[in-house]
């Protein structure tokens, strides 16, 4: 067998397994949106405008707060760096278990992780801040700026949704289950 052959196959299965699929999505996302970022940043600058239609343009704006530009004092960064470590970690924790119920959470979960690396990591070594370049006007004095791993989180906390309601149906079940059970036992 050729080398190169071996190395494919080893990749392969790697994805082949629900971490391996988490990783791989996690790290695809994160890599997307710092190199969106990255060009939005050098494409556009810090005072650059595009117009794409009356409610959406690209412009680039630096959070140094948490999400969505929030100020929780001095702190901040630091508390934004150890929620982030936090919720990565416990997502990462969780993702197997989610899978066995759902294979929809490995997505979802990803997508959300991914997210949140793209954003710790421009939080880390961005000099700025996290540049956030895609505007959407909502009304007339309201927009919002995000970037690719804020839509990817959004996206991933949505595809998570039938996924919650799966789980409180299986919950509810076991609950009901264990009812029955104790009402014959106690018979």
């Amino acid at each position: 067998m050729r080398l190169d052959t071996i190395r494919a196959s080893r990749i392969h299965g790697l994805f082949n397994t629900v971490r391996g699929r988490f990783v791989g999505i996690t790290a695809a996302v994160a890599a997307v949106d710092l190199l969106a970022k990255d060009v939005a940043v050098r494409s556009l600058g810090s005072t650059g405008v595009v117009p794409i239609s009356e409610r959406f343009s690209l412009f680039v704006v630096f959070n140094t707060g948490s999400a969505g530009g929030v100020h929780v004092g001095p702190y901040t960064w630091q508390l934004n760096v150890l929620v982030t470590l936090l919720a990565v970690g416990m997502i990462a924790s969780v993702v197997q278990a989610m899978a066995a119920v759902d294979r929809r959470a490995t997505r979802a979960l990803a997508l959300v992780a991914g997210g949140a690396v793209g954003n710790l990591l421009s939080m880390l070594f961005g000099p700025d801040g996290v540049a956030d370049f895609l505007a959407i006007r909502l009304s007339g004095d309201t927009t919002i700026v995000a970037n690719v791993a804020d839509f990817a989180l959004w996206t991933g906390a949505v595809m998570l949704a039938p996924v919650a309601v799966l789980l409180i149906r299986l919950v509810r079940a076991e609950r009901a289950e264990r009812a029955a059970l104790t009402a014959v036992k106690l018979s």
